[in-house]
């Protein structure tokens, strides 16, 4: 397990007395100890090592020290600065103090004093280490970023770039936890709209007799319950941004309403005759497939035609599994600093290991929930795989990714005694092996191949496919298409 690497303490004095006696105290202290006798010698160790503090001779050697500090100062800020001097005098510590230097010790050191020196040196390291964090998980919730270097990742951060400068209507399709909103507030942020609202709505969380209302706006008195006059979203982000999610959850008549509004820009709020028009762009997310609920009659066609101005996938994490360890970071940071846990350093090669080799049947927002359990679980320095859950460490097999199960489908024969055609051979060969994968589980291999649950099943029945492990028997296999 790693420890915390105690902190580093720099001797600038070219009296060796002086810096052995230095040397023997910090060590006593826990502290590591380099010595420097002259100027080159300090240069030469500050590229190295870039100490925590530098204890610096008021007369080193033929430099003077004040102007060495200034210099140093300029490249190594972060460095904490304190001289020694044998000439103690109030002028020359305020001198010292003016250009920089924290403090300053009159030789022979006191020890009770130094001690001090280093107690407030830590002090202040970790207080600029805190807000360091602070400012980088303000940077990350404030400003938002994609994380992942993935290719998969890296091609959705630039189709954002190519989206966001327009008006167009997007709309983002993936797996729950795949980071469909944090995908539409970049689109919103990169956007000329940035310094406008964006407004979030889950129409899935909205009760039917609500959603009108709360999309629209109502006038007081339109309804048992309206006592006050009531803004709508598409009204409160005039001028900015509205992300519809889980958009074939609406009312199928609130649809035709959300169609005339994007094509026309206007609405008429509740219980009111007065049509008025924003400007708002609309942004869109379900986790279905758009096709299926148009056929399932929860969808409009044209409003998802109106809507689907471009698409945006967004993979699920099994199928860019390289970047969670760059996830994982991003999460551990936050949790350190939400929960409080400052003596938590990172984690363990073999925790990033097994975390790497899940397959996340959450997605992103999964591997958020865990890494914050652990977060929360650790006593120690490190997050070692005994804080992962059973269920993660128990599963961690390679998760096979799609193309991996359509090239071994295709790598089996193309025909077979059933007679199937050879593009059903290579589908029933594909669902054979996601559901090898998953262990027969449907539901994980509807995942893992792209497909509605739904459709999975129906392609169960269809090539008489009752477990991987056996050879399946043809019951209601037909020559023709899929029912």
């Amino acid at each position: 397990m790693r420890q915390v690497e105690p902190p580093l303490v720099l001797i600038a004095d070219d009296d060796p007395i002086v810096a052995k006696v230095l040397t023997h105290q910090l060590e006593s202290w826990n502290c590591r100890v380099a010595t420097a006798a002259n100027r080159d010698e300090l240069l030469a160790q500050m590229q190295t090592h870039e100490p925590l503090l530098v204890l610096l001779d008021l007369q080193f050697g033929e430099h003077d020290g004040i102007q060495l500090l200034q210099e140093l100062q300029q490249s190594y800020p972060n460095t904490t600065y304190v001289i020694l001097t044998a000439f103690g005098s109030i002028d020359t510590a305020i001198t010292a103090i003016r250009r920089g230097a924290m403090d300053y010790l009159t030789k022979p050191a006191d020890m009770n004093r130094l001690q001090v020196v280093l107690h407030n040196t830590l002090e202040r390291y970790e207080l600029r280490r805190r807000i360091q964090t602070y400012e980088q998980l303000i940077g990350t919730e404030g400003s938002y970023q994609l994380v992942g270097s993935s290719p998969q990742i890296r091609q959705i951060d630039e189709l954002i770039n190519d989206v966001a400068p327009t008006d167009v209507s997007v709309l983002i399709t993936g797996e729950s936890g795949t980071g469909k909103e944090l995908v539409a507030q970049l689109i919103h942020q990169r956007s000329p709209r940035r310094n406008g609202p964006f407004i979030p709505l889950n129409m899935a969380a909205l009760p039917t007799e609500f959603a009108e209302s709360t999309l629209f706006g109502h006038e007081r008195g339109s309804f048992s319950g309206a006592d006050q006059l009531q803004i709508g979203c598409c009204e409160a982000a005039d001028k900015g941004t509205l992300f519809l999610d889980e958009i074939g959850e609406m009312d199928l008549a609130l649809q035709a309403k959300l169609l005339r509004f994007l094509q026309e820009q206007t609405f008429t709020r509740v219980g009111s005759f007065q049509t008025r028009r924003v400007d708002v762009r609309i942004i869109a997310a379900t986790n279905h497939d758009p096709h299926e609920q148009i056929r399932a009659g929860k969808l409009r066609e044209e409003l998802y035609y109106r809507l689907d101005g471009v698409p945006i996938h967004l993979p699920p994490l099994r199928e860019h599994l390289s970047d969670v360890p760059e996830l994982a970071e991003l999460f551990l940071r936050r949790a350190i600093t939400r929960h409080r846990k400052d003596h938590i350093v990172g984690f363990s090669p073999e925790t990033l290991q097994i975390l790497s080799r899940y397959s996340w049947p959450g997605n992103v927002r999964q591997l958020e929930n865990i890494v914050q359990r652990m977060v929360i679980l650790c006593r120690g320095t490190e997050i070692d795989p005994t804080l992962i859950p059973y269920e993660i460490r128990s599963d961690t097999r390679p998760a096979l990714e799609p193309s991996e199960i359509v090239q071994t489908a295709i790598a089996q024969p193309s025909s077979s005694p059933d007679g199937l055609r050879t593009i059903d051979q290579i589908e029933k060969n594909a669902i054979i092996e996601a559901m090898k994968s998953c262990k027969n589980n449907v539901r994980e291999a509807a995942r893992l191949l792209g497909l509605g649950q739904a459709t999975v099943y129906r392609k169960l029945k269809k090539y008489g496919i009752e477990s991987w492990a056996q050879v399946p028997v043809a019951r209601n296999a037909s020559k023709g298409t899929a029912p």
